[in-house]
């Protein structure tokens, strides 16, 4: 573990090239997704991705372009390295992760730094707070109940969440992502194990679990000015990917009956949550059968999956490079929602499974077989095995690419590929 406040290993007093600025990404829980270079030419930044601990990686598999320096320290030294870096020369602090955005605000502005987080990020990051928030402002949002203090297992406790907010019930840590710890209880007695199963534990919450298309609508702010990028849909709940279900989703025209209420949704929320500062926006919402959207959270974040992807092709802007551009006070074009419509589709791995073959592909796509995907998978839960990203100018001709592909079988055990094999050998002979 190296401390990058220190010179590089052979330079000599201030190695730093004439005019090169240092980019510090924070990074915990949530991998990069993208080619840190395009976010930060090399010719001008000396980029490094500062973390707090080794679970997991800094990267995401499919990440394109070469790793930066990777340093690894305690959070509570974040400051005494930033500070060094500082006494180099210039330095921003920027991130793309949900666990690091209260952090990044901090340190800017205990640096010094231009702020560009919201004003108050929590409005964004804790679930309560940002439902509380959007309510008054007469934005719908599930109904909910915050657990007080802790999670209590007691009979008046499981009676005033189905008062509260009804069965099903989805409980929801109030300060997590990516689906963390979400479950679906559909039952009294699947409420009383979960309660039973978290007692005494703090910052949980439940809330309506509400029927409909589940969307989503992403947005560049900057400084109170809301540039809508693309909305689009998901193809269902994103829960369940360890036991096998195939994540995946597509973007829509502007001319689409989805488009306009979703982007006033999107100045709604933000109008709600705070507009000051320079990132993306990302809303989660549902759309009931009567046509009503109901928030289900905001990140002041470009969101994860392909998603960040999948806006490069639609309207020139990948989420993720733009969301670390603006927090550093660099360019980012406005969004041309004019492009190409784009889907994505993850395919998990279970265990003991391995490739199957290749389902026929459009030209126009991108796939990337993990490394659990190429070799095979060991683990108990299932995980990433293909993620697929597609585009096409027309909506009928993407879902129809991304429906076959979805249905495709991509994965099998062994024993099913050779008995496969010999049903096609007796067939064919």
């Amino acid at each position: 573990m190296r401390d990058r406040g220190g010179p590089p290993p052979g330079a000599g007093g201030d190695a730093r090239r004439g005019g090169v600025r240092t980019v510090a990404v924070l990074q915990s829980r949530q991998p990069l997704t993208t080619d840190l270079r395009e976010a930060f030419p090399g010719d001008r930044h000396d980029v490094v991705v500062l973390r707090d601990g080794d679970a997991g990686p800094a990267f995401r598999e499919d990440a394109p372009g070469p790793r930066p320096e990777v340093v690894v320290t305690r959070r509570d030294g974040w400051e005494g390295a930033l500070r060094r870096m500082a006494a180099r020369g210039p330095l921003e602090i920027v991130t793309n992760d949900e666990y690091c955005v209260e952090a990044c605000a901090r340190l800017r502005a205990a640096l010094g730094l231009a702020r560009r987080h919201p004003a108050d990020p929590v409005r964004y990051l804790d679930k309560v707070v940002m439902k509380r928030r959007l309510r008054e402002a007469g934005v719908r949002v599930p109904r909910f109940h915050a657990f007080t203090t802790v999670v209590r297992d007691a009979p008046d406790v499981r009676a005033e969440v189905v008062r509260a907010v009804g069965l099903p019930a989805v409980v929801k840590p109030c300060r997590e992502a990516n689906s963390r710890g979400v479950e679906i209880l559909g039952s009294a007695a699947a409420l009383e194990g979960w309660l039973a199963a978290h007692d005494g534990e703090p910052g949980w919450q439940a809330e309506e679990h509400v029927a409909g298309t589940l969307h989503h609508v992403n947005a560049l702010v900057r400084d109170g000015r809301v540039e809508h990028v693309q909305a689009g849909t998901y193809l269902g709940p994103l829960l369940g990917l360890q036991d096998g279900v195939r994540y995946g989703g597509y973007t829509v025209p502007g001319s689409h009956r989805l488009t306009a209420p979703a982007r006033d949704l999107s100045r709604r929320v933000v109008a709600a949550l705070g507009a000051e500062g320079a990132f993306v926006a990302h809303t989660e919402f549902v759309l009931t059968a009567s046509g009503e959207p109901v928030v289900l959270e905001t990140a002041a974040r470009a969101p994860g999956a392909l998603l960040a992807e999948m806006a490069r092709v639609h309207a020139g802007t990948n989420l993720e490079v733009a969301n670390l551009r603006l927090q550093a006070g660099l360019g980012v074009p406005p969004p041309d929602s004019g492009g190409a419509l784009a889907a994505w589709l993850w395919v998990p791995v279970r265990a003991g499974e391995r490739l199957a073959a290749l389902p026929p592909l459009p030209d126009a796509h991108r796939l990337v077989l993990t490394r659990a995907g190429r070799d095979g998978h060991p683990e108990r839960e299932a995980v990433v095995g293909a993620s697929l990203l597609l585009w096409n100018t027309g909506l009928p001709a993407l879902l129809d690419d991304l429906e076959s592909a979805r249905a495709a079988t991509w994965f099998r055990t062994p024993g099913t590929l050779r008995r496969d094999r010999r049903a096609e050998v007796r067939r064919t002979s």
